[in-house]
Formats: C-alpha cells, structure tokens, sequence
C-alpha cells in the first residue's frame, strides 16, 4: 500500500492514520529499515533522544508507551517541498508518572526517500512536557 507511487504526503499522512488505528505493522512497513526517530532529549521524558532502524523505533514506541499516554494528536498542516515533509499539529499527553497533562503544539520534520519515512524529527514545548513529568 505504501511504495513509490505514493507522493510523501499521501505517506506522511498514512503515517498519522496508522498511528491513530495503531497499526504497528503498517507503520514499520512504512519505515525505512535504516530509518531515525528522533525527539528533543529531555533528562524527565525517558522517550527523548534519537533512535535507530525499526528496532530503535519500537523501542521508543515502548518506552513511550511506558511512560505517557498520548490524549491528543492532531495535525493541522501538511507542507510539502522536495523529500521532505513538515507537519504542524498539537498534542496533549498525560505524563503517566505524575498524572499530569501538558499540551503543546508541535512541527514533525519527515524525510522520505524511495517511498519510505527515512527521518522523523519531532519539535515540541520540552519545558512543558519536563514540567508534567517532574515529580
């Protein structure tokens, strides 16, 4: 279903829909095996930092899914210039530690290369998300 033919917007966005259906084999199909999933390191949020290939993105999927509940997730904009895909949204997540929400607006960079996310690079209100994490 994912391949080639395909324009990275059409990828991008079957990326969010698998994630909300949480559809984990449509998403690592649409993964580049040697794909980098990244997010701000933060010390309070376990999920921050840069992980490699499917392995390093399933782990992150499970230390996120250990440590935060995501309450909301809504792009709002797709922009579309060469191999690369911005997207602008906002997030509210529960910090499943504390019990504290914090939402935030975010911009998710992607990269596609022959059809597959290569790089996702997300940037988001570290302050807030460390502030829901803090004990």
């Amino acid at each position: 279903m994912y391949n080639i033919f395909m324009n990275n917007t059409e990828i991008v966005m079957g990326l969010y829909k698998s994630f909300g259906e949480r559809d984990i084999k449509t998403i690592i199909n649409i993964l580049s095996p040697e794909v980098e999933w990244g997010e701000p390191n933060n010390p309070l949020n376990p999920a921050g930092g840069t992980r490699h290939g499917h392995a390093g993105f399933l782990e992150w999927l499970e230390v996120g899914r250990q440590s935060e509940d995501i309450l909301e997730l809504t792009p709002s904009k797709f922009i579309s210039q060469d191999d690369m895909v911005a997207v602008v949204g906002h997030t509210k997540c529960l910090a499943k530690p504390t019990g504290k929400t914090y939402e935030t607006d975010f911009i998710h960079l992607i990269a596609i290369k022959d059809g597959k996310v290569i790089r996702f690079q997300e940037f988001f209100d570290t302050y807030a998300a460390a502030e829901a994490f803090r004990p």
